[in-house]
């Protein structure tokens, strides 16, 4: 009688943690899409309101760390710039839209992001604060 007891309380802490639930593995997302969809703008230009607009924001599909933006700069929804994403952050190497240069980074925070650029035309700069929100 006391094999069997002994035997029982060693093979009991076993089969319990036999029987555990193993956790999933977390499931990897893709950083881009919470960049995705349809935004309205706040601009500002050193620092002054410039006004609001709608931009669009969709994933590039030949680039699977890239985005793509339209309306950059409230230039139409034909005007549009790539954007390299990592994690919540994202950078736009110089790009030429409309014969404006813009290059900028910008982060994700909450449910918005703040995008900060340069657009020059060839006779100016101004540097840009765009906050996107839906």
């Amino acid at each position: 009688m006391r094999f069997t007891r002994f035997f029982i309380a060693l093979l009991l802490p076993l089969a319990m943690v036999s029987c555990a639930e193993e956790e999933e593995p977390e499931v990897e997302t893709d950083p881009r899409t919470k960049f995705t969809g349809n935004w309205t703008v706040s601009e500002e230009t050193a620092g002054v309101a410039t006004g609001t607009y709608p931009s669009t924001i969709t994933l590039d599909s030949a680039n699977t760390t890239q985005i793509v933006i339209a309306n950059i700069f409230n230039l139409g929804n034909t005007a549009t710039v790539k954007a390299s994403v990592s994690s919540s952050n994202l950078t736009i190497t110089n790009q030429s839209v409309t014969g404006i240069s813009i290059a900028g980074t910008g982060s994700f925070a909450g449910n918005s992001f703040v995008l900060n650029y340069t657009a020059n035309d060839g006779s100016a700069t101004e540097s840009v604060k765009a906050t996107y929100s839906k």
